[in-house]
């Protein structure tokens, strides 16, 4: 069960965000991994690559032992998180999130849940 504490320690996770643009602007089909739509017309897309500190110990210092995964939460407006990707490995660290809009900005911000599925508060959000 989260802890006070274990919030807190979470509320200070370092979320890193980089965004890397593909190029090109055509629309590629994912089961051939060619081109389709000849000349472009499709939308340009990126990705951004977000990495955190994971949570260990509870308040009382004891270990935390339930953490059963992460939520990643992004959209174009702060604090309104339209899309979320769940991370159900609680080892796990960094993902990268792909298909965003060039030219658009994105805001993203990370939870932990336990294995009761208690979801902790949003981590600071970062903006690219």
């Amino acid at each position: 069960m989260f802890t006070s504490n274990w919030i807190k320690a979470f509320f200070g996770m370092v979320l890193l965000v980089v965004l890397a643009g593909c190029g090109g602007g055509g629309v590629v089909d994912t089961a051939s991994g060619v081109p389709s739509g000849g000349g472009g017309g499709g939308v340009a897309t990126k990705s951004a690559s977000l990495s955190w500190s994971s949570v260990t110990f509870n308040d009382d210092g004891t270990p935390l032992v339930d953490l059963a995964g992460f939520k990643v939460y992004y959209g174009t407006q702060s604090g309104n998180y339209t899309n979320s990707t769940d991370i159900s490995d609680p080892s796990t660290t960094s993902t990268v999130v792909s298909g965003l809009t060039q030219d658009t900005t994105y805001y993203f911000a990370v939870t932990a849940y336990d294995t009761s599925g208690n979801e902790s508060s949003f981590s600071n959000e970062v903006i690219k």
